[in-house]
């Protein structure tokens, strides 16, 4: 395993770690949320239990779906791993608009019948926890997202960020309660809460979506990453026949390249596999974040690819 290899694989597994932890502490956040909302009546901190409950689900399916990306050979041409990892971020957003949907519906119930939030304390502090976790959950993902981009680790950097925000509004929504309380339209603010915190998760399930459903479709490559494809094939044109095929295919940040090159046949296999060497490095260097394949031909193997 050469150095590129290991520090992929070292990364892969530093991702998997840390979307561990999200579980872990998105997990263990779900025990006073179920009380908070138990012991009251707001309509804010039930919108953030299911809130909170999707969010776990959906960040587990990530975890598991790391797990697998990590333990992978990367030695093998997966384009499939590529597809999970998009899978998991439109899951993230599934889970997101769901939540979106309850949250919505019960903060307008809330709006035509307000009610005085009881045991709001409790909540309120629990909301100004979560505010420090998520923020350092969002650092945290963000600036593994900067070492090592991946669709997994920008799905979790963005999913805190909205957390973040999402743990705010709660906190402004019961502090408002609680400090206003006497006044007869702070009743309000529970119901405006959970709409808040509703729209929050549709925007960010919007632009997980968005960014994520491209990304599932294959597709060749731009011109301007063909163009040193070309070049580099020209500079070697001399050591191989001719080029059958070029298949190229986008997945979120990885590019998968095949070449079909038809060579010589009373070349020797030893000769053959350096050539092919060589094309791939230059390719990769060439193109960043591409993974290269060549597929070696020889006469009448071309009708056959």
């Amino acid at each position: 395993m050469n150095n590129e290899e290991t520090n992929a694989s070292t990364e892969a597994l530093q991702r998997e770690r840390l979307v561990l932890l999200a579980v872990i502490s998105t997990f263990l956040s779900l025990i006073p949320t179920v009380y908070a909302a138990i012991i009251s009546n707001s309509m804010t901190l039930i919108a953030d239990l299911l809130r909170c409950s999707t969010e776990f689900m959906a960040i587990l399916v990530s975890w598991i779906i790391l797990k697998k990306v990590a333990r992978s050979d990367v030695k093998r041409f997966n384009y499939g791993f590529g597809k999970l990892e998009q899978l998991s971020c439109m899951t993230v957003g599934a889970a997101l608009f769901v939540t979106f949907l309850l949250c919505f519906v019960s903060g307008i119930r809330r709006l035509v019948a307000p009610e005085v939030v009881l045991n709001a304390g409790f909540g309120f502090g629990l909301a100004v926890l979560s505010v420090v976790g998520n923020s350092f959950l969002w650092i945290t993902n963000y600036r593994s997202f900067a070492r090592h981009a991946s669709p997994v680790s920008d799905a979790q950097w963005r999913l805190f960020r909205a957390k973040t925000a999402a743990t705010m509004v709660v906190a402004l929504s019961l502090g408002a309660g609680l400090f206003f309380g006497s006044v007869g339209w702070s009743m309000y603010f529970d119901g405006l809460g959970s709409i808040l915190l509703s729209l929050f998760m549709l925007w960010s399930a919007y632009a997980l979506v968005s960014s994520s459903v491209p990304d599932l479709i294959d597709c060749a490559l731009e011109e301007s990453l063909q163009v040193p494809i070309r070049e580099t094939l020209r500079r070697h044109q001399n050591e191989y026949l001719q080029v059958y095929t070029v298949r190229s295919r986008r997945t979120g940040k990885r590019i998968f390249i095949e070449l079909f090159i038809s060579f010589a046949p009373l070349q020797t296999f030893a000769k053959v596999n350096d050539i092919a060497r060589n094309i791939r490095n230059d390719i990769q260097a060439a193109v960043k974040g591409s993974e290269v394949v060549v597929v070696p031909l020889v006469d009448g193997d071309e009708q056959r690819s």
